[in-house]
């Protein structure tokens, strides 16, 4: 039978154990985010302000990039552990066998969320998209998600696929190249489409992501995968984190839009006044099976790739 003092000893431990807060007694792990600032990549924000993902065990260091292509480039060199792309590049990426996996959908893209992606130059003399035939289109990357959802637009619209040329800017420069005429139309999102809507230089024109399907997800958080197989709790910690805070950001505009603002160094009074995006929170396979098949049709990838090489979950 154990003496007085050891059992003393082994109650003063476990009440001390039980005092202590659950971050205490595990280590939060870090995983290095690479992100756009925008609505879209907005839940690596949303996540690490509301402390969302540090209640999952993990704590965020978000890398706020301007391109797409550094995320993709940072992930794969691993300066970043997780990135921001969309879900065509990682079918591409994959393509070409480079080990990369969805981790998790991120914005969804409905009727429910529809606005205008396609911007012309206010004062264009475009009214319908055949119209746009021998144009020139801005994109913020060459064979990305929404180079494909303007070709399913122009095919859908009757415009043929080669009387159209595509050229890559960033976002933040495709308003003002709209005005000086470089392009002709272009795809932007928030918040620069606001931005150039406020400055005069831009006009609606059309929504291709609904050229796709009823509800996509044109984004998509991805890591390598050597290190999901590395760090499978940390995965998977951040991957709840993830649809956590789309739950949580789903139901909160108002407090995600500070963030956003934040972020982006926006106006908040301007955030206020932007359509925001509705985040998944499962993963659902026809997120993302109707881009791998057009990935296909327009031969923006090498061959065809399954979801279940495409989604690690």
């Amino acid at each position: 039978m154990p003496c007085r003092s050891a059992v003393l000893k082994l109650m003063a431990g476990a009440m001390l154990a039980t005092a202590q807060p659950l971050g205490a007694q595990t280590a939060a792990l870090v995983v290095r985010i690479g992100a756009l600032a925008i609505d879209a990549a907005g839940e690596a924000y949303y996540g690490t302000d509301s402390g969302i993902f540090m209640d999952f065990g993990i704590e965020p260091q978000v890398t706020t990039l301007t391109a797409g292509s550094a995320i993709v480039a940072g992930v794969l060199s691993g300066d970043l552990d997780v990135g921001f792309s969309n879900p065509l590049q990682i079918a591409a990426a994959i393509a070409r066998g480079i080990p990369v996996k969805m981790v998790a959908p991120g914005a969804l893209y409905s009727k429910r969320d529809a606005s205008a992606n396609i911007f012309v130059a206010k004062d264009a003399p475009f009214k319908t998209p055949r119209d746009l035939a021998g144009a020139t289109f801005g994109v913020g990357a060459l064979g990305d998600f929404n180079q494909l959802s303007l070709l399913a637009w122009l095919e859908a619209n009757g415009v043929p696929l080669g009387a159209v040329r595509f050229i890559e800017l960033t976002f933040a420069q495709l308003g003002a190249a709209l005005q000086r005429g470089t392009v002709q139309a272009a795809s932007i999102p928030e918040p620069f489409k606001s931005d150039a809507i406020r400055a005069g230089q831009v006009r609606a024109f059309g929504d291709s992501y609904l050229a796709i399907a009823a509800e996509i997800t044109p984004i998509v958080w991805f890591a390598t995968n050597g290190w999901i197989q590395k760090n499978p709790d940390a995965a998977k910690k951040l991957t709840g984190g993830i649809y956590a805070t789309a739950r949580w950001a789903n139901a909160h505009p108002q407090e995600s839009g500070v963030m956003l603002a934040r972020a982006a160094k926006m106006d908040p009074a301007a955030v206020a006044g932007m359509k925001r995006l509705y985040f998944a929170t499962a993963n659902e396979r026809r997120y993302v099976e109707r881009t791998l098949d057009l990935a296909v049709r327009y031969g923006l990838v090498q061959r065809p790739v399954a979801f279940a090489e495409f989604s690690a979950f």
